[in-house]
């Protein structure tokens, strides 16, 4: 597993391709459990996300939280990370603890 990886995103471009802004977030991996992986990447996803969407007021930054914790997944390459990934966002809690 990577000791750090970086989060970028743009949230807007997600649903528009005129968007300019992508924030930027780094996330510590080395030694950590999953969950305190996917909590950090989920914190640093809803970040990018109210900033460039503006808040959690819609269906569209569900999504965009969604999409760019998925992302970030990906790029850590564990697959443990993945199945943990893939359990919290089927329970529907962790959209709960995100706003």
């Amino acid at each position: 597993m990577k000791t750090l990886f970086v989060l970028a995103a743009s949230a807007l471009a997600l649903t528009t391709a005129s968007s300019a802004f992508a924030g930027e977030q780094h996330v510590k991996v080395r030694g950590r459990t999953d969950a305190a992986i996917h909590a950090d990447i989920v914190s640093a996803a809803s970040s990018i996300c109210r900033e460039d969407l503006g808040g959690p007021s819609d269906n569209l930054y569900a999504y965009c939280v969604r999409e760019v914790t998925r992302n970030a997944v990906q790029k850590v390459g564990s697959l443990s990370l993945k199945v943990y990934d893939r359990q919290a966002f089927r329970s529907g809690e962790l959209m709960k603890i995100s706003y």
